[in-house]
This record gives structure tokens, C-alpha cells and sequence, in this order.
């Protein structure tokens, strides 16, 4: 089984830990390759461990969960992102689907909802992985059929 890589991101250890010891991250289909108290080192542990999903609060000093995932989004748009929240604010909420959060969810958070959103993203990072394997197949034949193509462009067929 494929585990998909997740970072977790909040400014409090406590909270970071517990989610930790709290979720069966490999029946869940994710292995977490690390975590951060703050968007700026998100970033930088983003860039080193390429994660396949983040899972980040909002308000966090530095950089924000929401100035992360817009630049998250402009970098890597392939990231999944999820958003937890202690403020139960629209704007928020908003602001994360318009951002293409994956999910939006309000601390404390409930272990059943966190395993449905976990689901569903391992649906998102399969279908991804799925697509970009399909495209890589679909352009080694392209290049396949180039390669055959003789000085004009026409595919020179053995059998003649």
C-alpha cells in the first residue's frame, strides 16, 4: 500500500502532537514526514519533503495557515491542503475554499470527521498520482512515435 506524505502545521507542539498520537496514520493511507509551528518553516520543510497533503491551522505567527496555502498553491498546486481552525469565521472558511482547500475543519478536531477528510484526500493524491502516471505514459509514446518517424515525419514501418 502507497502511503501518501502529510506535514502538520500549528504553533502549538501540544496540538501537533496530539493529532499525532491520536490518528492511525498508516491505515489512514499517510505517512507524516514532518511537522512545523508556523508557515515560514512549512515552507521550507514543503520544499525539502515534497508532502503529498498539509495539514495546517490559520492563525499561527510569521505566516499564517492561510498565506501558506496560497503560496503552497502557487508553487506546488498539486499539494493537497487542509485547513483547521479554532474560529468558527465565514471568512475563513471562504477564503480556504477559494485557496482549493481540500476541507475546512474546526478544533477540536472530531477523530471521525479527520479520518473522512483523510479518506477523501487519499482519493485526491490517488487520482493525481494516477493522472500524472497516465501522462507520462501517453508522452514516452509520443516520444516513441518521433523516434520512429523518419526525416519527413512518416512512421517507417518494419514489416515493409
Amino acid at each position: 500500500m502507497d502511503l501518501y506524505r502529510i506535514i502538520l502545521v500549528d504553533d502549538e507542539e501540544e496540538v501537533r502532537q496530539s493529532i499525532i498520537r491520536k490518528i492511525n496514520w498508516t491505515e489512514a493511507g499517510f505517512q507524516v514526514v514532518g511537522d512545523a509551528e508556523n508557515g515560514e518553516d512549512a515552507m521550507e520543510k514543503v520544499e525539502a519533503l515534497e508532502p503529498d497533503l498539509i495539514l495546517t491551522d490559520i492563525r499561527m505567527p510569521y505566516m499564517d495557515g492561510l498565506t501558506l496555502a496560497e503560496k503552497v498553491r502557487q508553487k506546488y498546486p498539486s499539494i493537497k491542503i487542509v485547513i483547521f481552525s479554532g474560529y468558527d469565521d465565514f471568512e475563513y472558511a471562504r477564503t480556504a475554499m477559494h485557496l482549493r482547500a481540500l476541507d475546512y475543519i474546526l478544533k477540536p478536531i472530531d477523530l471521525d470527521a479527520m479520518n473522512r477528510i483523510l479518506t477523501n484526500a487519499v482519493s485526491h493524491c490517488r487520482q493525481f498520482h494516477h493522472d500524472k502516471r497516465l501522462m507520462a505514459t501517453q508522452l514516452l509514446r509520443n516520444m516513441a512515435v518521433q523516434e520512429a518517424a523518419g526525416p519527413e515525419g512518416i512512421v517507417l514501418n518494419e514489416l515493409d
